[in-house]
């Protein structure tokens, strides 16, 4: 009887592995979607995007069929989307106990996906942009207090350590809206924020701050009598009087998204735990020492006993960024500057959250190995006479191998994404003073020869108007 609940025990400890292990990769039946929306075929892509089983990736799902539907011009299904994933990234603060107890055991796939934190700032600058070809300005402010908000709210919690607390392309895009309204004072705060934002992605990400947000910050400060401010901004970037004039009578302002975020990738390492003659067991996590281990003279006292399995995400090598684009209107015509790389802040991102996710996966490899130990020597002790002990002794060195094999086996690192963002968002804006207006985008390599044209639809404008275009570059 003792034998048979022996083998019962094992039998359910790696079932409960085994299933608990068993999460399918977000990237996988999200790569047709995406080979679909780089050739621009948005139905289609729509199509691809398979609806994941339970909630472990429906942010990522509603994220995904957001950003689809806006470059389909579907822009209030779009928004509907990206309410559905505010919605989720609210509850999903309340983390469920038993999948975070699951996660430790297997991994963190299995818990649901809360977003990366300038992914959630990003599904207010998209329902920004829908609310602004909607028609509803009013919609499009409170998307820009809301990406305040969210961003105030990074930077006041503790636990951000990180470089990205102040998306300094948002504050600037913000500031854009508000300033089109006539908004004076919310532009100014965002064309503040957004300068410092920027002065720390020059330290962090090697993002200059743009110019054209110094005239528009000064203007502004000028329009609201700052005049100490005004007198700081000139001289720290040595303003020219020419550029701080009024803005011009008439105005496109072009978000260019260009390439795609890099994706995360999987890298694997296995930690031998080595047992001697007498059961005494010896880490170690030197290469040389695994490399030796066949090595007769050094480890001839020693067995490998158990592997520890690491599985820790990284980004895959990055795509080449465009040369330059330009923003075309007849024979006027201007460079987009860039404002946004999405590529860099995930790639810097994860390096500053990499300490956190080694800790915990080599906690979960540890974890797993003093089950493994635990359920062995639970079953080689429930014998009671000798046969039963000696059965008992084998099965649990049975059941402690299974257990280690399917301990690697469920093992992965999250890369999970939201991997149809764009790599780097450009602003090109053209003075137009109303009337119509026929734009092209010119991707420019890097020796200034154009290699893509991309006509955006015509644009009708009242005298003094500024409109808010986006179009997607997928190079």
């Amino acid at each position: 009887m003792r034998s048979l609940l022996s083998f019962r025990i094992a039998i359910c400890s790696v079932l409960l592995l085994f299933l608990g292990g068993c999460a399918a990769g977000y990237s996988s039946y999200v790569s047709r979607s995406l080979n679909q929306l780089r050739q621009g075929n948005y139905g289609e892509a729509l199509n691809r995007l398979e609806k994941p089983n339970g909630k472990t990736n429906m942010l990522l799902y509603r994220m995904e069929r957001g950003l689809i539907f806006h470059y389909q011009g579907l822009y209030a299904q779009s928004n509907a989307e990206f309410e559905r994933a505010e919605r989720l990234i609210d509850r999903l603060y309340t983390r469920s106990v038993s999948r975070e107890a699951a996660a430790f055991l297997t991994n963190d796939a299995i818990v649901a996906y809360r977003g990366e934190e300038f992914e959630r700032v990003f599904i207010h600058y998209y329902r920004a942009l829908n609310y602004e070809r909607l028609g509803d300005r009013q919609a499009v402010l409170v998307e820009c207090r809301k990406a305040n908000l969210r961003l105030a709210s990074y930077a006041q919690q503790a636990e951000y350590q990180l470089s990205y607390k102040n998306d300094a392309f948002m504050q600037y895009a913000t500031g854009l809206f508000f300033d089109s309204e006539g908004e004076w004072n919310d532009a100014y705060i965002s064309y503040k924020d957004a300068e410092k934002g920027y002065r720390a992605y020059r330290e962090a990400f090697g993002i200059s701050v743009p110019r054209m947000l110094l005239v528009d910050l000064v203007r502004v400060a000028q329009k609201l009598g700052y005049s100490d401010e005004v007198r700081l901004y000139t001289e720290r970037y040595r303003l020219r009087p020419e550029e701080i004039q009024s803005p011009p009578n008439g105005e496109v302002i072009v978000f260019i998204e260009s390439g795609f975020v890099p994706r995360k990738q999987q890298n694997e390492m296995s930690i031998p735990i080595l047992k001697d003659d007498r059961g005494d067991a010896i880490w170690t996590i030197s290469e040389r020492a695994v490399d030796r281990y066949n090595n007769h003279y050094v480890y001839h006292n020693y067995a490998v006993d158990y592997w520890l399995s690491l599985a820790l995400p990284h980004y895959n090598t990055a795509s080449l960024p465009l040369g330059a684009v330009r923003l075309r209107n007849g024979q006027n015509s201007t460079m987009g500057v860039l404002a946004e790389d999405l590529d860099v802040i995930a790639r810097r991102t994860l390096e500053q959250k990499l300490d956190h996710i080694l800790l915990r996966t080599v906690a979960r490899a540890t974890a797993k190995y003093l089950a493994s130990k635990s359920i062995e020597k639970t079953i080689a002790n429930a014998g009671d006479d000798e046969d039963d002990r000696v059965f008992n002794e084998g099965l649990g060195e049975l059941v402690g191998g299974l257990f280690n094999l399917l301990g690697n086996a469920t093992e992965a690192a999250d890369t999970r994404g939201w991997l149809s963002l764009p790599r780097t968002v450009y602003i090109a804006r053209l003075p137009t003073g109303g009337g119509l207006a026929s734009l092209q985008i010119e991707v420019l390599d890097p020796q200034g020869r154009v290699v893509h044209t991309q006509t955006l639809p015509p644009v009708e404008q009242a005298e003094g108007d500024k409109t808010f275009l986006s179009t997607r570059v997928f190079r």
